[in-house]
């Protein structure tokens, strides 16, 4: 497999974002794209507008582009993408990856008993049957063993489970940290009505700040993105509202240099069980900042697992402030030892990932 000079074969990626547009997807397939030219592979991008005229004139679109590419390789969700994968691939001939970053029928947004689930389940028996490759990465939300399951009666060998999507090591390598004077516990990301929210942290805040009479100056909870007026009150509920220090939603450069600043990483993930199998991208630059994260979440879910079996922080089960207020003491008193071993944060990169997309790439051109 080439690795330096021109990329010398081309991947038709099959996406509803555009490269340079301001969006988590478009960024990460751009880092996509910097990664495969090393290991001498082309993205090219064949937009499609998912609305009925957009899936039409992506269709066409991807007709011409197929002609210089090796690979047609579409992506859900949204389900039209795999809909003109499919499509191109057989008219054109060239073989066709079907790859899975969010679960097309497990989606906890989709009702099992729906029109969109029983469409959506005809499209994935298809696509498992037609497919040369169906590749799913570790951390959405469907069990290890749901295509062997659900398709039993189909072959399966074509389906192959990638490691985490990653973070962006060299990203993380160049950003610097910022420069935080307190000891800082950060969350960026979103909070969901009902699901994932901050009212069990900032009891167990609350209930820290009490026992150790640490002063704002001393101690600070930063978060970056959604916030809103009852968490606010629930901060001065509990004593903490000199403590927490609210942010909009910054560039990823930019808070990438907060997390590795921090002192706590703070995750949120409810007890909500469609979020059993959740890997989210947030949990992957937490681990590329190696900084210790103290996760509220199910201890059975997949994220409680994966931090307690490599050692990335402490989990807390959602409801327990006072096992927060003891975990933000066992880490700001150092009791916590985080030395995870750098092996397996490499486990983790988006550059690990991409190795193992690459080997998908390779077999289908290949014919294996």
């Amino acid at each position: 497999m080439s690795r330096s000079g021109d990329p010398d074969r081309t991947v038709l990626l099959v996406s509803n974002r555009r490269l340079d547009e301001n969006a988590g997807r478009a960024a990460k397939f751009e880092t996509r794209a910097e990664k495969l030219s090393d290991r001498g592979w082309r993205l090219t991008v064949g937009y499609v507008d998912p609305s009925l005229v957009g899936t039409a004139l992506g269709l066409v679109r991807c007709l011409r582009l197929a002609g210089d590419a090796d690979v047609i390789n579409s992506v859900s969700n949204p389900p039209q993408l795999q809909i003109v994968g499919g499509i191109v691939a057989r008219l054109t001939g060239t073989p066709w990856v079907a790859e899975f970053r969010d679960p097309l029928l497990e989606n906890p947004d989709v009702e099992s008993d729906s029109v969109a689930a029983r469409i959506r389940r005809r499209l994935e028996r298809c696509i498992v049957g037609h497919a040369d490759a169906v590749v799913w990465y570790d951390g959405i939300q469907i069990p290890d063993d749901y295509f062997e399951r659900v398709y039993s009666d189909l072959d399966t060998t074509t389906v192959r489970k990638l490691p985490p999507i990653g973070f962006d090591e060299e990203t993380f390598e160049t950003v610097a940290p910022d420069q935080m004077d307190p000891f800082t516990v950060t969350y960026a990301g979103s909070f969901y009505d009902g699901w994932i929210e901050p009212y069990t942290f900032l009891q167990g805040l609350g209930a820290y700040v009490d026992a150790s009479q640490a002063a704002p100056s001393d101690l600070q909870a930063a978060f970056y993105g959604d916030w809103n007026k009852e968490y606010q009150r629930a901060a001065t509920e509990h004593g903490v509202s000199s403590y927490v220090q609210p942010h909009d939603f910054v560039p990823h450069q930019h808070i990438v240099g907060v997390l590795k600043a921090s002192d706590i990483l703070l995750y949120v993930g409810g007890d909500d069980p469609r979020n059993r199998h959740n890997l989210p991208s947030k949990l992957y630059d937490y681990i590329g900042a190696r900084i210790p994260i103290l996760a509220i979440v199910d201890p059975e879910f997949r994220v409680a697992e994966l931090i307690r079996e490599y050692g990335f922080g402490l989990v807390v089960e959602p409801g327990d402030w006072e096992g927060v207020r003891e975990a933000i003491e066992r880490i700001r008193s150092g009791a916590f030892d985080y030395a995870p071993d750098p092996d397996d944060i490499v486990r983790f990169t988006r550059g690990h990932s991409t190795d193992a997309y690459v080997e998908a790439l390779d077999s289908v051109t290949e014919g294996q």
